[in-house]
């Protein structure tokens, strides 16, 4: 497999053009505040430097977008099938799972038309209930639970404890609420027949049994994001294992050396394994099935253990990025995905710049007028691929109503994101298991639960108003702070005005199939 810089190439080169437009404009300013007092220089720059760094990640989003529904939407080639093989490889399926056991997502996922692959549950619940669920399972279908005695390591822990003397050829990982087709393993063997150096082979998703209507509502966010941004970064940046729907070969995990134990085990892994030679390997075609988080609050959890792993990975592993042998586009595919969460963080202080130090010390940076443009559409940038891949496939109303909802999620996880980047930075990361389970939420209890991110919002819009005169630098942060109790309560809707729940599987609606084919030409390397 080879992979082109191009859209890189791309990306920074629509980047230096926006920046040589607004680095006079800045560094006017950098003088001016100089003038005053060297720390006023000091803060001003800091503040050009953010504004350079949040205007590359919306050129990177927009970039993203626009290369995969203008260039790989239209491709129509697909991975052949491989020949038939006189002793097929041993394949293992292992199904994770930690105090979240759903009997049905296994029993689906096991209708395998391959005829050489076992199943196998590695439990680290604790819950009897769970405990006592699983055997009976097991037994009725006559596979093995492995338990260990402790749960060191996280996810990689429970994965090492049976891969490491384990006999196979491929495994396949599943989380609790993974579906894959009846034809995963076969197809996913294509794949490794095609590509010589494969070590993973990363599946599709799309989010199906949406039981309430926060999961109705945002679980479209996943069928449009996987297939475009996995596209392109297959061919033009960094693709890593994701956690679930991935299947791995015996020779790329112990050439790896395991899975790190890390919150990030996924990344980390696929870091090590390309290091060692292999690549991870996106296939568009073989569509798996994911359930959203069932709830604002588990949401809020799986975003904190995202947050964390990633500020976990930026300590552990940004040194053994600069001594890889990846090429330089995947490095800075890494860096712009990975580094986002955590530098939250470093966000708050140009809030605080603009917010808090800056008017206290009774100065004002004053940037041109034609630079909020760019800056409005740099942070519009994330949900230009939601807009473009739903725009037929939606009513207009329901589309718009649907991108509100997004500005008003994300922006409530401001609060959660600054307090798990810096407590993962000066502590340990912790591995989340997001719940799987749901329950009506009073008023009450969304108020208390959400109390936290309330009053930040409140106090944020309260600071920008005393000193700035006005709460607009910091609405879109603090409005989805403050009303993050509506996200609160919507899972308390079922869909369809209480209608019957989806089904387990679902009829994949028509799509564009996504080539996977070597680049060639301009920027290949």
């Amino acid at each position: 497999m080879k992979k082109s810089s191009r859209v890189y190439v791309l990306i920074l080169g629509l980047w230096a053009v926006t920046i040589s437009l607004a680095v006079p404009a800045v560094v006017e300013q950098v003088e001016l505040a100089m003038h005053r007092h060297w720390y006023l220089g000091a803060l001003t720059a800091a503040s050009g430097l953010f504004i350079a760094y949040f205007w590359l990640n919306g050129v990177k989003d927009i970039v993203y977008t626009l290369y995969y529904h203008l260039i790989y939407r239209r491709r129509t080639a697909d991975v052949p099938r491989r020949g038939a093989a006189a002793d097929p490889p041993r394949v293992v399926l292992v199904y994770c799972t930690c105090n979240d056991f759903s009997a049905e997502s296994l029993r689906v996922s096991m209708r395998q038309r391959y005829p050489n692959y076992e199943t196998v549950i590695l439990d680290d619940s604790r819950d009897p209930r769970y405990l006592a669920e699983i055997d009976r399972f097991a037994a009725e279908h006559g596979i093995r639970v492995v338990r260990r005695a402790d749960r060191s390591g996280f996810k990689a822990g429970n994965l090492n404890n049976f891969l490491r003397t384990a006999d196979f050829d491929y495994f396949v990982i599943l989380d609790s609420d993974e579906i894959i087709p009846p034809d995963y393993i076969d197809r996913s063997l294509d794949y490794f027949a095609h590509y010589g150096n494969a070590g993973i082979v990363q599946a599709n998703h799309v989010a199906t049994r949406n039981r309430n209507r926060f999961m109705r509502v945002f679980s479209i966010g996943v069928d449009s994001h996987w297939i475009a941004y996995q596209s392109v970064k297959n061919q033009h940046g960094f693709l890593s294992l994701l956690g679930h729907g991935a299947m791995v070969s015996r020779e790329c995990y112990r050439a790896a050396g395991g899975f790190p134990h890390v919150v990030a085990e996924d990344l980390c892994f696929s870091i090590a394994a390309r290091n060692a030679g292999y690549y991870t390997v996106f296939a568009p075609d073989i569509e798996c099935e994911e359930e959203y988080p069932v709830n604002y609050l588990a949401f809020k959890k799986r975003h904190s253990k995202w947050t964390q792993g990633n500020m976990e990975f930026i300590k552990k592993y940004t040194w053994t990025i600069q001594r890889s042998a990846m090429t330089w586009f995947e490095k800075l595919d890494i860096y712009l995905f990975t580094y986002s969460l955590p530098l939250t963080a470093l966000f708050s202080l140009y809030v605080a710049i603009h917010v808090v130090i800056l008017p206290a010390l009774h100065y004002s940076v004053i940037y041109p007028l034609w630079m909020l443009a760019p800056t409005v559409a740099f942070l519009l940038a994330p949900m230009l691929n939601d807009a473009i891949f739903h725009f037929r496939r939606m009513r207009k109303t329901a589309l718009l109503s649907y991108l509100a909802h997004t500005i008003l999620l994300y922006g409530s996880m401001y609060f959660i994101s600054l307090r798990s980047s810096i407590s993962s930075a000066f502590g340990k990361s912790t591995f989340i298991v997001t719940p799987k389970e749901d329950h009506r939420t009073s008023l009450r209890e969304a108020l208390r639960i959400n109390r936290g991110e309330m009053v930040f919002g409140v106090g944020l819009a309260a600071t920008a108003l005393a000193l700035t005169d006005s709460v607009l630098p910091v609405l879109l942060l603090a409005v989805p702070s403050v009303f993050c109790f509506y996200l609160a309560l919507m899972h308390n809707a079922t869909p369809a005005s209480g209608g019957p729940l989806p089904p387990l599987t679902h009829t994949p609606a028509p799509v564009d199939r996504v080539a996977i084919e070597e680049p060639v030409g301009v920027g290949a390397e």
